[in-house]
């Protein structure tokens, strides 16, 4: 059984992943210690928004086609040039056409220099197609490559940060470096799908071709632009109402629940083949599975970030410097936005394996509508007023968004009620304990609280062990 597991496409690919993610996880990790210990919070506030910048418009120059273009590979590997030089000639243009809006809002509500600008342009550029070549390995199943190019990738950045001379950094340096290290991933993605031989078929009409892609695309392009507010303008609002020390303090806040985010994807990514699966075979078990499993995804992940929230203060008063400590605070209340998102997510999820594509997309719409006023409003008080800004207004949400996904489903989610209530009850104490509380009583209390949710899950398992 174990030599058929190891044997397994699907497995060997996710466990690819899985690894070097985590390792280029924690090598970012290391990587954000040594920059932060050389920038201030303001400079390092301007150095990841230019990312940010640039991350933006590169998710909205993908057009949505990210998906398509896997989907496409795997189907059909013949149409993979026919992808590569037609999908990189419109991402292109449509980055450059991006590009060209940035300029205008720069002027009028950026703060930007044009050399900045410039190299947010190229990092964009080079980006999208180290993505487009990414995409293609994704479609062929070749994740090792891909996993070892990317792991490759973070180590260089680090041996770069950790060995340039301290009076050397600056913002514009750090940044062109980055750059650099971006084309030799493509550069790399590109002599590895030559070497695999991944590069086959032939280029089709270009209008032919780009009018397929957009056709297929576009229902992923809308979810992309009218989730944009929640998923990446936080940067901007900071920008126009706020200053770079609080982008600072919100983008350090990101990369320490990062982490956390991952192992709740891939919590999300491992049980999502198996519920596809049992909507098709039998809708009954699926309901039953849901029904029972739900409450024990709610419990880990709320687990997960009352400790991170317990313990956010010691963790950033060991790795960072005194001048980020107000992350701190930021950090507490980004963390429940992300146990707001996994129960979200997994909603996504669930809805997606049974082909409710587009009440998915009413949420989204929802979400748009809500959470923009109120996130640009938050944002005017800085990195805190922002994260609370995310918690209620998402918060809001999701109260109809989680009665409407029950009512559509048919579902009776087991203890749902009580389980909320301790994650309310788990937010209150966590966040509401004394600054300057001993680590010691932290230690006590959770310990306490950990030992009440092992023995109601150890009833709960009994429970449906007995049925």
């Amino acid at each position: 059984m174990l030599k058929k597991l190891l044997n397994n496409i699907v497995f060997r690919n996710f466990s690819y992943l899985t690894v070097s993610t985590v390792i280029s996880q924690l090598i970012a990790l290391v990587t954000i210690l040594k920059i932060t210990s050389i920038l201030n919070p303001n400079d390092y506030g301007l150095f990841t928004f230019l990312i940010a910048q640039g991350s933006l418009l590169l998710k909205i120059g993908d057009l949505g086609n990210r998906n398509i273009v896997i989907r496409t590979v795997a189907r059909e590997p013949i149409q993979t040039n026919d992808l590569l030089v037609n999908g990189g000639i419109v991402r292109s243009f449509a980055i450059i056409v991006l590009f060209l809006i940035y300029v205008v809002y720069n002027h009028f509500l950026g703060s930007l220099s044009n050399e900045h600008l410039a190299l947010i342009f190229v990092f964009t550029l080079i980006s999208c197609f180290a993505s487009l070549f990414e995409l293609i390995f994704m479609g062929n199943q070749k994740m090792f490559p891909s996993s070892m190019i990317n792991l490759i990738y973070s180590v260089i950045w680090f041996s770069i940060i950790f060995f340039l001379p301290n009076k050397a950094i600056d913002i514009t340096i750090i940044f062109s470096l980055y750059i650099a290290v971006t084309f030799l991933k493509a550069v790399l993605f590109l002599i590895f799908l030559k070497y695999h031989k991944l590069l086959i078929g032939r280029v089709q009409n270009f209008m032919v071709s780009t009018r397929q892609l957009i056709k297929e695309s576009w229902p992923y392009f809308v979810l992309i632009l009218i989730m944009l507010p929640l998923t990446s303008l936080s940067n901007n609002f900071l920008d126009i109402n706020s200053d770079n020390q609080q982008i600072g303090y919100f983008n350090l806040s990101q990369r320490l629940i990062g982490p956390l985010s991952l192992i709740i994807t891939m919590m999300l990514t491992a049980i999502f083949p198996n519920l596809s699966a049992l909507w098709v075979k039998d809708k009954i078990k699926f309901n039953n599975y849901l029904s029972k499993g739900f409450r024990f995804f709610m419990l880990a992940s709320m687990i997960f970030c009352f400790l991170f929230t317990l313990f956010a203060k010691e963790v950033v008063i060991l790795l960072f410097p005194v001048e980020y400590l107000p992350a701190v605070a930021v950090c507490q209340i980004q963390v429940w936005y992300l146990f707001l998102t996994s129960i979200d997510s997994l909603i996504g999820v669930i809805l997606g394996a049974a082909n409710k594509e587009k009440l998915i997309l009413r949420f989204g719409i929802v979400y748009f509508f809500i959470c923009t006023p109120a996130l640009y409003y938050g944002s005017k008080y800085g990195a805190l007023g922002l994260s609370y800004s995310y918690v209620i207004a998402f918060g809001a949400c999701l109260i109809y968004v989680w009665l409407t996904f029950k009512r559509t489903l048919g579902l009776e989610l087991k203890h749902n009620g009580f389980i909320w209530a301790m994650g309310i009850s788990l937010f209150l104490i966590s966040y509401f304990l004394p600054y300057d509380m001993a680590l010691g009583y932290k230690l006590l209390l959770s310990t306490l609280i950990l030992m009440g949710i092992a023995t109601y899950l150890f009833k709960s398992y009994k429970s449906i062990q007995v049925k």
